[in-house]
C-alpha cells in the first residue's frame, strides 16, 4: 500500500479549515504541516484539530519532512509567493482561485513553474460536485439535444457571505468580489463543457468607493457557439441564489445552489438523482472527489484536475468582464 500523500496547507481560513476537515476522512491524504500570517487562525486551527503541526513560518510548514505537495489556500495577492516557495523546494502545487491578483501576475506565475518543472493544480471543486458531474454526463450523451443557450444567475444578501466574514479582502476591487469568487467556477464549467469561452460583453455596476468590489454584472460569452448571458447582483433582501442552465433543444437541466440538480423537458423542473460515492451528503462528495483528483495528481497518475495555465484562462476571462468599467 502506498504511503499517504503529505500535503502542508497554507492558509487556515475558511478554505484552508475546510481542506484540514476534509483530509481527515481520508486515509491516502495526512496534513504534514500548516501555517496562517494570522496568529489568531493558527490558534483556532490547533484547539480545533488535535494533532495539527502548525509551523513557526510558511517556509518551515513547506520545508517540513514528509510534504510531497503544497495547498495554497490564501487571498490570491500572495499566490505567486507561496507557489515559488514550494517550486524551490520540489513540490507539487494545489492552488486555490483565482490564479493571482491579476492576469499579469497570473501569467508570470505560470511561466514560472513551467520554467522550474513544477506540476501545479488548481481547485475548482465545485466542477467536481456530484451535479456537475452528471450534468457532464447528460450533454456529453445527448439527452437534453444541441445545447442553445447557457444562462447563469447569482444574487447574494451580502457580499462577502456570511460564513465569509473573516475574509474581508473578498470586500476588495483589488483582488475581491464575487465576480473572481463565484462566477469563476462556473466559467471553469463552462470551459469544461463547450471550450474556450469568449466575452462578448459586460456591464459593472461599480460602488462609489474605489476600493470596492462590484455590486452587479450583467455579461454575454460566447462558448463555441453557445450563447451564454450572466446576471449577478450583491445587497438585498432575499435567500442567495446560484443557478447554471443549460438550455437544449429538447430538455434544459440547472445546477442550483451549488449541489442540486434539476431537469425540464418543458414543464416544471424536476429533481435528479445523484451518486455521492457513499459521501454523507453531496458537499462532502464534491470535495472527496477533488481529493481523490489531488492524489492522482500527486502520485503522476491521470487526474481530472485543472492546470494553473488552464486557471490563467478562467481569469483571463473574468478580468475581461470586470474590464469595461474597472
Amino acid at each position: 500500500m502506498s504511503a499517504p500523500v503529505g500535503i502542508a496547507v497554507i492558509g487556515l481560513g475558511v478554505i484552508g479549515r475546510r481542506m484540514l476537515e476534509q483530509t481527515a476522512l481520508r486515509q491516502d491524504l495526512r496534513v504534514v504541516s500548516a501555517w496562517d500570517l494570522d496568529a489568531g487562525a493558527r490558534t483556532r486551527a490547533q484547539a480545533d484539530f488535535p494533532g495539527l503541526t502548525v509551523a513557526a513560518d510558511a517556509a518551515a510548514a513547506i520545508a517540513a519532512p514528509g510534504v510531497d505537495v503544497v495547498y495554497i489556500g490564501t487571498p490570491p495577492g500572495v499566490h505567486r509567493h507561496y507557489a515559488r516557495m514550494a517550486s524551490a523546494r520540489g513540490l507539487k502545487v494545489f492552488c486555490e482561485k483565482p490564479l493571482a491578483v491579476d492576469v499579469d501576475e497570473g501569467r508570470q506565475m505560470v511561466g514560472e513553474l513551467a520554467a522550474s518543472g513544477t506540476p501545479s493544480a488548481v481547485n475548482f471543486v465545485y466542477a467536481s460536485a456530484p451535479a456537475a458531474r452528471a450534468l457532464q454526463r447528460a450533454i456529453d450523451d445527448g439527452s437534453i439535444g444541441m445545447p442553445r443557450a447557457i444562462d447563469v444567475h447569482l444574487f447574494f444578501s451580502r457580499w462577502p457571505r456570511d460564513w465569509q466574514a473573516s475574509a474581508q479582502w473578498l470586500r476588495l476591487r483589488r483582488e475581491g468580489g464575487f465576480t473572481r469568487e463565484v462566477l469563476s467556477h462556473f466559467v471553469f464549467l463552462m470551459m469544461r463543457l463547450f471550450g474556450d469561452c469568449r466575452p462578448i460583453g459586460a456591464s459593472v455596476d461599480w460602488p462609489e468607493d474605489e476600493g470596492l468590489c462590484e455590486r452587479a454584472l450583467i455579461a454575454r460569452l460566447d462558448c463555441n457557439g453557445v450563447p451564454a448571458l450572466v446576471t449577478a447582483r450583491a445587497g438585498g433582501a432575499g435567500p442567495d441564489e446560484v443557478r447554471f442552465t443549460v438550455r437544449g433543444d429538447r430538455g434544459a437541466l440547472r445546477l442550483e445552489n451549488w449541489y442540486k440538480l434539476s431537469r425540464s423537458d418543458g414543464s416544471a423542473w424536476q429533481p435528479q438523482p445523484l451518486e455521492t460515492g457513499g459521501a454523507h451528503d453531496v458537499r462532502t462528495a464534491a470535495y472527496q472527489a477533488q481529493l481523490d483528483g489531488l492524489v492522482a495528481f500527486v502520485r503522476g497518475n491521470p487526474h481530472g484536475l485543472p492546470d494553473a495555465a488552464t486557471a490563467l484562462r478562467v481569469q483571463a476571462t473574468i478580468e475581461a468582464l470586470l474590464a469595461p468599467a474597472a
